[in-house]
């Protein structure tokens, strides 16, 4: 009696071990069935997520490692604020600090992130504060948002620019008939001139000064995106390489690197226009260098995805890209933001004679395109040239 009632105990005790074994192995079944759900989420997100502990970056999905550039070859070596654009590198790194004090701070707010490669991009970081292998440390979402401010940039700019760009081609208008005027009577005085009369030498002279006035009133015309130009489908390669090879040329102290997409969607264009465009953007970046450095020049196939409701004169959808990047002296923020305003300079008087970038920013917005400028102090600028893409483009 006292066996079969030990055996039964026995067998109870089985019984309950076997079932704890298997609530066991349930419980773990779906701990990693979670983990799993957890991780193709992370892992899929259009989202940078990232976790963030004593200034390095501990944890990061394929997301945020794409956007980082070569992110994940130095984790645990680079401090996160180097990814940070210089202008707001400081705020960012404050509030990341009083966060982690446990401080109420703004958890949603813009920045600007500084590739490895040194591209810059907008994104809305969301951050709150957690604990991370025992340690304090801050969990980061970040939204790619730079198709939006480029599309509000672009809207504002127009706005800011509108009645600059309707005054410059009136002027340059009035202009054009003032120096027919004179050119006129210019050739009449050359008939009442006898050939070997030395003041031919002061009418060439009022010629060729009528000539460049001519050249200025054309980039006027451009920025005021009045200008005539002859639109055919091209490969916006096939200017570039036209345009930087007697550049190269010429600018000897200077190294270009073109990196040029060869599966570039096709645009419709001028390329004499064009043309222009990059030479002007290229001259302002080697008048930025001081002494040697480079230029990068890329072109790349680009989304331009929808931003808000009013901004529907930027044109969305299939773009082709082309950046100019330098290693001058950069500018700030204030300069930056009037720098394709016409006949502004940095320069002293009397040095500036074209409109440069101003004429650039007419030609591309009357190619349903727009310009973006980025720059950072003493490391260089980022000229971005945004072009929609032909109809068939693939």
């Amino acid at each position: 009696m006292e066996e079969h009632s030990k055996a039964d105990h026995n067998e109870a005790q089985r019984l309950a071990l076997a079932q704890k074994t298997k609530e066991v192995a349930s419980l773990r079944d779906a701990l990693r069935q979670a983990e799993d759900k957890y991780r193709v989420l992370v892992e899929n997100a259009n989202d940078a997520i990232f976790v963030l502990q004593d200034g390095k970056i501990r944890f990061a999905n394929p997301k945020a490692l794409a956007l980082g550039g070569v992110l994940a070859e130095d984790l645990e070596k680079v401090p996160f604020s180097e990814y940070l654009h210089p202008e707001e590198r400081d705020i960012v790194v404050r509030r990341h600090e009083q966060r982690l004090k446990g401080e109420k701070i703004l958890n949603m707010y813009p920045l600007r992130i500084v590739t490895r490669q040194g591209d810059i991009f907008w994104g809305e970081v969301n951050a709150v504060r957690i604990e991370w292998e025992g340690q304090s440390a801050t969990l980061n979402i970040i939204r790619d948002i730079t198709s939006q401010k480029l599309i509000e940039h672009h809207y504002f700019q127009n706005e800011s620019l509108a009645t600059l760009r309707t005054l410059s081609g009136g002027m340059a208008h009035s202009i054009n008939n003032l120096l027919m005027g004179i050119q006129g009577r210019v050739s009449l005085l050359y008939r009442s001139m006898r050939l070997n009369d030395v003041r031919r030498d002061h009418l060439r002279g009022i010629e060729a000064c009528v000539s460049d006035a001519a050249k200025l009133t054309r980039q006027m015309l451009g920025f005021a995106q009045s200008g005539k130009y002859n639109v055919t489908k091209l490969n916006l390669n096939d200017v570039i390489q036209a345009a930087t090879q007697s550049f190269v040329h010429n600018e000897n102290h200077i190294t270009l690197i073109r990196e040029l997409d060869s599966a570039l969607w096709p645009i419709e264009a001028d390329s004499q226009q064009l043309e222009q465009v990059v030479m002007n953007i290229l001259l302002n970046a080697w008048q930025s260098i001081v002494d040697k450095g480079r230029i990068l020049v890329k072109t790349e196939n680009f989304e331009l995805t929808e931003g808000r409701e009013h901004y529907q004169d930027a044109r969305t959808g299939k773009c082709v890209k082309l950046t100019v990047r330098d290693s001058g002296i950069g500018m700030d923020d204030t300069v930056r933001k009037r720098a394709i305003e016409p006949f502004f300079t940095t320069k002293g008087l009397g040095q500036h004679r074209g409109l440069g970038l101003s004429s650039a920013y007419g030609i591309i917005a009357n190619h349903n395109g727009f310009i973006d400028i980025d720059s950072i102090p003493e490391v260089g600028t980022t000229i971005s040239v945004y072009l929609p893409a032909a109809g068939d483009a693939q």
